[in-house]
């Protein structure tokens, strides 16, 4: 485990002879975030990772569209599930998302061009979703790990059958701050250090074993926008230190469920204000510092 507060990410040792290790990528539609394809591109150029082929969650696919009631039928979707803090959400990634929420379409990437595999996942018994078993069997024969950058929270066999499982990333310490939304929590506690974590999942929500983890310096992050920020910055790195890792044998870290941190969700009325607040002091001391 390693402290950052750059774009630099983790320094991987790769072994030249290893061979990169195979994987299908789990994504809601045939773009991925910039931040995601930064780490992607960083395990292929340490050479453990190799992609094998693309599952797009079809169901989500289909309404990533630019037609305008699909748009407004998001929106109000969205507003339904984040309340008050919608206009904060939308502002963030619909109407000036930062760079590394910025779409990289996969016709873009020079290493996209693999399989693409169209899926309609099924609701769990509980929550979450279930992969096909055609489309879990093809996976598991063909790639060794899958990575998820889509379909939310994912379930059943997809979990077990491939031979490193399913990797995901949280941006947060999840001993500390699980949920969403991203730093915000973080932010409105004034934490000086914050995490992400690159967990093996399981079906227990954000109990999977750590692959890795970077411990991120907050004690001098005046806005939301600069903790966001150093949390996806840490995170390019990680996916390949983790690759290597799992590649090397290595067990992943364990967590008991007793020491997960406390399930944070969308800011209510009261802690939006306190957040806007904080923020617009935060700008403002910026901009009087210039």
């Amino acid at each position: 485990m390693s402290s950052a507060d750059t774009t630099e990410g983790s320094a991987v040792a790769t072994d030249e002879d290893a061979t990169p290790v195979a994987a299908t990528l789990l994504l809601d539609g045939p773009a991925m975030r910039r931040w995601a394809a930064a780490a992607v591109a960083r395990a292929i150029d340490d050479g453990v990772l190799s992609v094998e082929r693309v599952v797009i969650n079809d169901d989500v696919a289909a309404s990533l569209d630019d037609d305008g009631v699909a748009t407004l039928r998001r929106y109000v979707d969205t507003a339904r599930d984040y309340g008050v803090w919608t206009p904060v959400s939308a502002y963030r990634s619909v109407v000036a998302p930062p760079a590394h929420l910025e779409w990289v379409d996969l016709d873009d990437l020079p290493w996209a061009d693999v399989p693409r595999v169209l899926c309609t996942p099924q609701p769990a018994e509980t929550f979450g979703q279930v992969l096909p078993t055609e489309v879990v069997d093809t996976v598991a024969a063909e790639t060794d790990v899958v990575v998820r950058f889509g379909f939310g929270i994912v379930k059943g066999d997809i979990l077990t059958e491939p031979d490193h499982g399913v990797l995901s990333f949280h941006h947060g310490d999840v001993r500390r701050y699980r949920g969403r939304p991203v730093g915000v929590w973080e932010y409105i506690d004034g934490a000086h250090e914050g995490g992400v974590t690159l967990q093996r999942l399981t079906e227990t929500l954000d109990g999977g074993a750590v692959v890795a983890f970077e411990s991120v310096n907050l004690s001098d992050a005046e806005t939301w926008p600069d903790v966001e920020r150093r949390l996806y910055a840490a995170s390019e790195g990680m996916l390949s230190t983790g690759l290597a890792s799992l590649r090397a044998g290595e067990s992943p870290e364990r967590i008991d469920s007793d020491d997960l941190g406390p399930l944070y969700t969308t800011p209510g009325a009261r802690e939006t204000v306190r957040f806007l607040v904080k923020n617009t002091v935060g700008m403002a001391r910026r901009v009087l510092a210039r």
